[in-house]
């Protein structure tokens, strides 16, 4: 009902037509059988010209009778189709001719994909009949009458099946038709119930099998809701732009294949776009100012590093990956999801920002002031804060030390002694490259902005380029850095030491061997963070990022300390 395709509306017909079938009712099994397949989908030719083929086998019907029914038949419907659809087309046209040609004579249906022979007996069959599917071969073993109907029903899916390019939609003729000989198999085991006490456990499995398919159609009815990214991700562009009237969003082929349709273009200011010519070339990326693609993966690398250029990433929708089992939930069974449609928007020059009735930098608001006011402030209590732990007299020294005016030095050196502190690993580690680890320099607001989930989220699913990875890496270096200086632990060749004066000693250095935190147990903390899925592990809607890996942090020291 919900997908109004030829397949759909060739149903009916194709139900009338078994229907007359089974009566004996030759003449109007014809003509529906003719109109099913001329108009609607041709290959249902297979399905009833077997059904049609048993009646001249058996001379219920003759060659003549055939002919007198089926030429005028055809005739007419022919006709009906190609005029209605020419005119609409506005040229000659039989519909159903050219994609007979299309998919069969040239085969080119398998551009749209292909699937293993017996796909649709272990695949498509076992999802759409459920338990039933046990009951069909009993029903067709007890009832004689019924295998005539059942066996051309199964035949039609094994010559379908010789077309690589499969679709549930295909064979969804003979659903009824199998559903007719599971209630069967159930009908004989339940009239036998009365005979021995396993004939009535085989009638009570009989009766719960409908529970079961119950159950098999709620949990297919949840994945089928992961398959629709494209819509999901519609909605959600309209609710995060819902007051700017100013839209225009391209719409790529992923999008709009999985939900995108033109009932949810619901804003009458927006332009919704799905043009399946887009390179996304910058002239044509020019005139949008959202996105919707498919996500980044190892086949469009490049194209993501094109649009990144010019458009941040809103959010990622995700869908339908493969199903897993888990061990720690009540239900063993979990759906995965993983990215498959990204939201983007148009970056905001810096010409763009700055318009002619704004006030310059330099002319701040009071509310601005207030702001900066209470940032500067938070950021010198945080600073107290991680000194509150340590001893007086560790303190003291690190107040006189800090007194001291350091000696000056250029942006080279200091961008070298940072690249030491932090202690480059081989691979992407920390920070790859000099010009990543210089990333705080150039990017200063960017850098300064405290970690989100959103970041560590992409960090795990490896969905950010080299500079971002390493970026993020480096906050989660600060916050373990900050918490374990707030709880008095010295850190072995620490970043701050190495921006003082040397030859001067830290009083850190006379603490215990315990009480150092090593480079290498950093590194180890920040890889496994990069790992790590945060929703399992805290309630983010009650506790911030930073505070989650504060909780993180001490369970890793907990646990290697006991290891020890």
């Amino acid at each position: 009902m919900t997908r109004p395709l030829p397949n759909i509306f060739a149903l009916p017909f194709v139900l009338y037509a078994i229907t007359y079938w089974m009566r004996g009712q030759t003449k109007p099994f014809i003509i529906c059988s003719g109109i099913a397949i001329i108009v609607f989908r041709s290959e249902l030719a297979l399905f009833l010209g077997l059904l049609l083929a048993q009646d001249l086998l058996r001379q219920k019907l003759s060659i003549d009778g055939l002919l007198k029914i089926a030429l005028p038949a055809g005739v007419c419907i022919l006709a009906a189709t190609v005029l209605v659809d020419s005119f609409f087309w506005r040229r000659l046209l039989w519909p159903e001719g050219e994609v007979l040609w299309y998919n069969t004579i040239l085969n080119k249906s398998s551009n749209w994909g292909t699937s293993p022979f017996l796909w649709y007996f272990y695949s498509a069959l076992p999802r759409a009949m459920g338990a039933s599917l046990f009951f069909v071969p009993i029903g067709i073993y007890f009832e004689r009458r019924l295998r005539p109907l059942a066996l051309s029903a199964l035949g039609f899916v094994l010559l379908y099946s010789i077309l690589p390019h499969k679709e549930l939609r295909f064979i969804i003729y003979v659903f009824p038709v199998l559903n007719i000989a599971a209630a069967c198999g159930c009908h004989r085991l339940w009239m036998n119930s009365a005979k021995s006490a396993w004939h009535s456990f085989l009638a009570l499995i009989a009766a719960s099998h409908l529970l079961v398919n119950v159950l098999i159609t709620i949990f297919l009815l949840v994945v089928s809701g992961t398959n629709y990214p494209g819509g999901a991700a519609l909605s959600r562009l309209h609710r995060l732009e819902g007051a700017n009237s100013n839209v225009t969003v391209h719409i790529a082929n992923l999008a709009a294949q999985s939900g995108v349709s033109r009932f949810m273009e619901i804003n009458s200011n927006w332009t919704y776009s799905k043009d399946e010519s887009m390179n996304y070339s910058q002239a044509e990326i020019a005139i949008y100012s959202h996105l919707l693609v498919e996500a980044k993966n190892k086949h469009n690398t490049e194209l993501w590093a094109t649009l990144q250029e010019n458009f941040e990433i809103l959010e990622f929708i995700d869908c339908f990956n493969s199903i897993g089992i888990q061990y720690n939930s009540i239900l063993p069974v979990r759906i995965k999801t993983k990215p498959c449609i990204g939201i983007l928007k148009k970056r905001v020059s810096a010409e763009t920002v700055l318009q002619p009735e704004e006030k310059p930098p330099n002319e701040k608001n009071p509310k601005e002031i207030t702001k900066n006011k209470r940032k500067k402030e938070k950021i010198e209590a945080d600073k107290v804060d991680e000194t509150s732990n340590l001893p007086l007299d560790v303190i003291k020294e690190e107040t006189e030390l800090d007194n001291k005016a350091p000696e000056p030095m250029d942006k080279s050196e200091q961008l070298v002694i940072d690249h030491l502190a932090v202690q480059v690993d081989d691979d992407d580690g920390i920070v790859a490259t000099v010009e990543e680890v210089s990333l705080e320099l150039n990017d200063g607001p960017e850098a300064a902005k405290e970690i989100n989930f959103q970041e560590l989220r992409n960090l795990a699913l490896k969905q950010t380029p080299q500079k971002s990875r390493a970026a993020t890496k480096l906050k989660i270096r600060k916050i373990i850095e900050q918490h374990f200086r707030a709880k008095g632990r010295h850190i072995e060749n620490d970043s701050a030491e190495i921006q003082k004066p040397p030859g001067i000693p830290r009083s850190g250095l006379r603490q215990s061997v315990k009480s150092i935190i090593k480079q290498e147990k950093i590194k180890e903390m920040i890889e496994q963070i990069a790992t790590m899925d945060l929703t399992r592990i805290c309630d983010l809607e009650k506790t911030s990022t930073k505070e989650c890996l504060k909780q993180v942090i001490d369970k890793m020291d907990e646990e290697s300390i006991n290891q020890k």
